[in-house]
């Protein structure tokens, strides 16, 4: 029994070693975002925190996946609370997602189907914080 646990736990403990030990980044260091998923399309700071947006095309899907890291002012994932985005297409119409933590990451499927302009707004709620952020992002 002992020996079945440490054959499954040894492994279990590593590959989640190298999953967070790349994220383990102080609010103003610089992040190394090759063992991020997607392509990084935004990065900002709000208060003590850097919120870092990556963006997966999903082929044969008519969405993306929008995926928002949050790196607290001491280099740690948050990965507790909630939060959304507000999206507001080229053409007016907005899109309003609740994201799902997924790893260190929060992320949620939006349709960037029309090209132009798009206007993100994100709002974190943890603990006694309120982040809000807003950026926009240019499909082409």
């Amino acid at each position: 029994m002992k020996w079945t646990m440490n054959v499954i736990l040894m492994p279990m403990f590593l590959v989640s070693f190298l999953f967070v030990a790349p994220f383990a980044h102080g609010a103003e260091s610089k992040i190394d975002h090759s063992a991020h998923t997607g392509k990084k399309i935004h990065e900002s700071h709000v208060q003590d925190f850097r919120l870092t947006y990556h963006l997966l095309e999903l082929p044969g899907n008519n969405f993306h996946h929008l995926m928002v890291y949050i790196i607290d002012g001491q280099g740690n994932s948050v990965t507790k609370g909630k939060v959304g985005y507000l999206i507001e297409s080229p053409d007016g119409s907005n899109q309003k997602v609740m994201t799902e933590l997924m790893g260190n990451a929060f992320g949620a499927n939006v349709n960037f189907q029309i090209s132009g302009k798009y206007t993100i707004r994100t709002k974190v709620v943890f603990d006694n914080v309120k982040l809000l952020d807003k950026f926009t992002f240019e499909i082409k």
